[in-house]
């Protein structure tokens, strides 16, 4: 991935989500963070209420993320 001239380094984070409570919930989550510019993978965990996120952090902050999921309704924190 690092030779790929599209794509920088890679950064993960987990994400706490405890309004995720449905296939619908963690969905919409997972929608709403692949619409973000930057992101590379997003991989809700229903049962956890968390979202695992791969991110490029030149092209997007874990802020903008955060703001991205409250937007949708849910509250996000860090993990």
């Amino acid at each position: 991935m690092a030779d790929d001239a599209t794509t920088g380094p890679v950064a993960e984070i987990d994400l706490s989500i405890p309004a995720m409570v449905c296939d619908g919930c963690a969905e919409k989550v997972r929608q709403t963070i692949s619409a973000i510019a930057g992101v590379q993978a997003v991989k809700p965990k229903l049962w956890h209420k968390r979202v695992q996120v791969q991110y490029e952090p030149s092209k997007v902050q874990v802020l903008q993320i955060k703001d991205a999921l409250g937007a949708a309704g849910f509250n996000a924190v860090e993990a």
